[in-house]
């Protein structure tokens, strides 16, 4: 994708040149910096922060429909990475996108609470020692309390 943006951006095949403009230009709002060494979503050189995390699902609610929006994340009990997870009553209430790498379990998106509201969410667990199912199965009784109670 980053190629294919450095082709359109510079006629170019050069994804560095598409990091570049996309932090100088779409993501210069950050709070902190991030380290962006590659467009792999597997690299440990690649240095997000919840916060700037938060800042980009944010932007994305504010621009995107909200139908479409859900519909680009795994959801919750239904698809994806989440299919055997966060399974609402009735309806999906996590649309987020999982990572997980040795001793490490990311979760970022949107959770809608059983009072209207939608919360934007970013949890970077890491260098945690016991299995990264516990670690998830906390994190999904952490986001159901929230669900039920704000």
């Amino acid at each position: 994708l980053l190629v294919l943006a450095a082709s359109t951006l510079k006629d170019t095949l050069n994804s560095g040149l598409a990091r570049e403009y996309i932090l100088e230009h779409e993501l210069n709002q950050l709070a902190q910096t991030p380290r962006w060494v590659d467009g792999s979503g597997l690299s440990r050189y690649n240095l997000f922060t919840p916060q700037n995390m938060v800042h980009v699902l944010n932007e994305l609610f504010v621009l995107v429909p909200k139908e479409r929006l859900y519909s680009i994340f795994p959801a919750g009990g239904l698809s994806g990475t989440l299919k055997n997870r966060f399974k609402g009553v009735d309806q999906p209430y996590i649309f987020a996108k999982s990572g997980s790498l040795s001793n490490n379990y990311c979760l970022s998106g949107y959770l809608l609470t059983k009072s209207g509201k939608t919360l934007i969410f970013s949890f970077m667990n890491n260098h945690y020692k016991n299995a990264t199912s516990d670690e998830r199965t906390q994190l999904e009784l952490m986001l159901q309390t929230l669900r039920d109670n704000y």
